[in-house]
């Protein structure tokens, strides 16, 4: 048991190494996919994501799995809905055949393959993100010390994958702010224009065509070698 647990702090650690380097979101979501299968034996894992009423798998080990949760998102029911939804922290499914909390979906999961289960919110301080799942042919394939290293894994996947949105969302910002500030410093030597004035033209033009101020400075620098002799975008 202690070499099980040693070998487990060993996946911990080296799962938020992995996590802490990424600055995608997808990224982060399909190692801890394979951290999951990994960490508990499993045959596959995946990540149950909820966004207004949609229901989405954007990470899994299989095609089944992505299945598995399309039938809960229809069913309305199942181990995975019911970590998402404001239930326990996780669950755990020994036989997906005679399991009474999710009939309909415990035979369609065993007509996958799947048998036992383990699934386990993935959460912030506010809200449910969605939950992370784990897949097992055999009957019975997971004990209460797996349900708790996957309690675990989703809590460190909790935090990884709030990180690497923020990471994300930053670089895209310092992205967008850099491409306006070049379109700006184009529009100044083409024109003869201060910044303010420059931007205020951007604006304007963003709010006429109904289209994003970041499209508007991609079009400036697309066009930069026209402007100023009447042609790409109008003049000032």
């Amino acid at each position: 048991m202690e070499g099980t647990s040693m070998v487990r702090d060993d996946l911990f650690s080296q799962m938020a190494l992995e996590l802490e380097a990424f600055d995608s979101t997808d990224r982060a979501l399909e190692t801890v996919a394979h951290y999951a299968r990994v960490a508990v034996n499993a045959d596959d894992a995946g990540v149950m994501l909820v966004t207004g009423d949609t229901v989405e798998t954007p990470a899994a080990t299989s095609t089944e799995v992505n299945r598995a949760h399309e039938l809960q998102a229809e069913l309305g029911e199942g181990p995975c809905v019911a970590a998402l939804s404001g239930g326990e922290q996780s669950y755990r499914v020994s036989n997906t055949l005679d399991d009474a909390r999710w009939p309909i979906w415990g035979k369609a999961a065993a007509g996958l393959g799947y048998h036992s289960v383990i699934s386990s919110s993935l959460e912030t301080t506010s809200r449910r993100l969605g939950s992370l799942n784990a897949y097992a042919r055999a009957v019975d394939a997971f004990a209460d010390e797996d349900v708790e290293v996957m309690t675990l894994v989703a809590a460190h996947a909790s935090v990884a994958i709030a990180a690497a949105k923020t990471r994300g969302e930053l670089h895209e910002a310092l992205g967008t702010r850099t491409t306006i500030g070049q379109a700006q410093g184009i529009l100044m030597h083409a024109f003869s224009i201060n910044s303010d004035q420059a931007f205020a033209y951007m604006r304007r033009l963003s709010q006429d065509r109904n289209i994003k101020l970041f499209k508007i400075a991609q079009e400036v620098i697309g066009n930069r070698e026209e402007l100023g002799r009447g042609e790409g975008v109008s003049a000032v």
